[in-house]
Order: structure tokens, then C-alpha cells, then sequence
């Protein structure tokens, strides 16, 4: 109970902090050979094999988002338990790995329309976003962001919903 209220706490101050989100307006399509997302202005790019990864110009120390392959067993089997298990149950293990390291604190997360799961909760500079896409087998897409506040979830839900793989 504790870990709870100390995370909402984390959770509720993180809301409030830092540098605000601009405004979305026109966005970049980023791609390399695996997938594309659309990035509002703003976040500069590197672009490798098997992963894209961003920051923001107006606070590059505290935004944080990247795109990369995700091996969904080893998230699973790395807190314990035994694969095959649901996207739903593969994204709360990555939080609780997050956890038990103290660098994230689960809030919530809900099923999007085509299988994907959203997550939502804490780190220890402010908020974070995971996405988990799964592609085939145990593999999947999973997008990070992570923002010193609350205002920064529309870039992460615009870069979301943009996820395409050729």
C-alpha cells in the first residue's frame, strides 16, 4: 500500500512539473527499415537498425522517446514468470521490472484497438508512456516516452497512434 501511495504522490507531483509540451503542429515522418512514427517538431532523431530514438530541443535532458524491437519473453521471463503470456500481462512486467529497480512506478494501462496496449506512470524525472505492439510470436514494438510532465502525452499518443511497419 505504501509503494502505491508513495507512486501516486510521485505520480501527482510529476504532473505539475517541469517544462510544458508545445503544441503539436506539423509533424516528420521518421522511419528506418523496421517501422515509421510521426514526430511533432521539435524532437531530433537517431535513426538505427532496429531502433529510432528522440529528445526534445526544448528540454533534451528530460524527454525521452524511442521506437525499438521488444522481445516480449525475455520481459516476461526476466520477472519470473513463464512465456506465453498476454501483451496485457507482458506490459505489466515491464513495469515491474521498472519497479524493481526503481526507476518507474506502474499507474495504469489500457488495450487500444488492434491489440497494442498503453501504459501509463511514473520515473524518477517525471512521467512515462509505454507502448506495446505486438508484432508476431514474441516479438513486438515498443515505444517509450518519457517527459518531465503530464503536458508531453499528446506527442506521445500522436506518435502512438502513427506506428506503421512495411
Amino acid at each position: 500500500m505504501r509503494k502505491v501511495l508513495a507512486g501516486m504522490v510521485l505520480f501527482i507531483a510529476a504532473c505539475s512539473s517541469g517544462v510544458s509540451a508545445p503544441e503539436i503542429g506539423a509533424t516528420e515522418l521518421v522511419c528506418n527499415e523496421l517501422f515509421c512514427v510521426d514526430v511533432p517538431r521539435g524532437w531530433q532523431a537517431e535513426i538505427g537498425e532496429t531502433y529510432l530514438s528522440f529528445h526534445h530541443d526544448l528540454d533534451p535532458t528530460n524527454t525521452f522517446l524511442t521506437v525499438g524491437v521488444s522481445n516480449m519473453r525475455a520481459i516476461v521471463e526476466a520477472t519470473g514468470q513463464t512465456w506465453p503470456v498476454s501483451a496485457e500481462d507482458t506490459t505489466r512486467a515491464f513495469w515491474s521490472l521498472l519497479e524493481e529497480g526503481d526507476a518507474g512506478t506502474f499507474a495504469r494501462s489500457t488495450r487500444r484497438v488492434g491489440g497494442s496496449i498503453k501504459s501509463w506512470g511514473t520515473h524518477s524525472d517525471g512521467v512515462m508512456w509505454f507502448l506495446l505492439t505486438p508484432t508476431e510470436g514474441s516479438s513486438a514494438i515498443g515505444i517509450e516516452m518519457r517527459a518531465p510532465n503530464a503536458s508531453w502525452e499528446a506527442h506521445a499518443d500522436r506518435v502512438f497512434d502513427s506506428l506503421t511497419t512495411p
